[in-house]
């Protein structure tokens, strides 16, 4: 590889080069994915860069069909319906069937399952299994701005009991799937709300070395 060297001949030319380098550097900030904004409300009030609904206006939420990536065939439909109604229980927000007309829209995945024994009896079969819902959910803001919720959060385990009746068993797995359903419902809605309500960022504190000297 080949080194260029550059002689600046002129002050004007100097200028030149450092916004140039400036205007790179910004554009590489910009392009480095996804960025969280929760809690970001250094600019005073609602989300920064972005037109928040009025605090006391309700804040129009879609939530879009989700791709499920589970063996569950109708466990999509369980999950959306949970965040759905979740929403449309809260003052806070106006559910919205058109996506078009929403402040907020979820959309995302639903990750594999992960299915594990948990006990088993003398005879070495399972007496419970351990089960694990994950969701991937991104907030698409009025603004064309992207929030990626932390998956963490969208993430809950719980145990159902095994029957020598295979529809027993999976009657049990099916009420713990719509149970954890309801439960990152909750959690996706106390999400929004924060997207709406931000916690204000506190200044940081001098350090008590500064000053001194």
């Amino acid at each position: 590889m080949r080194r260029l060297d550059f002689a600046w001949t002129s002050p004007a030319d100097l200028a030149r080069a450092k916004a140039i380098i400036l205007c790179v550097s910004l554009i590489l900030t910009a392009s480095c994915g996804y960025r969280s904004q929760l809690g970001d409300a250094g600019s005073g009030g609602g989300l920064s860069g972005n037109q928040a609904p009025h605090s006391n206006e309700p804040t129009r939420v879609a939530v879009l069909s989700l791709r499920n990536d589970s063996p569950e065939p109708w466990l999509d439909r369980i999950v959306a319906d949970a965040m759905r109604r979740e929403i449309e229980s809260r003052a806070i927000f106006d559910l919205m069937n058109d996506p078009d007309g929403a402040d907020f829209v979820v959309r995302g995945r639903i990750r594999p399952l992960d299915t594990r024994s948990q006990s088993f009896s003398r005879f070495v079969a399972a007496l419970e299994y351990g089960l694990t819902l994950e969701l991937d959910l991104e907030v698409v803001l009025a603004s064309g701005n992207i929030v990626r919720l932390d998956s963490r959060t969208l993430t809950e385990s719980d145990v159902y009991l095994a029957s020598p009746d295979i529809e027993v068993t999976r009657t049990n797995r099916l009420e713990v799937l719509r149970r954890l359903s309801d439960i990152l419902a909750v959690r996706l809605a106390d999400s929004i709300e924060m997207l709406k309500r931000p916690i204000p960022a506190r200044p940081l504190k001098p350090d008590a070395g500064e000053g001194r000297g």
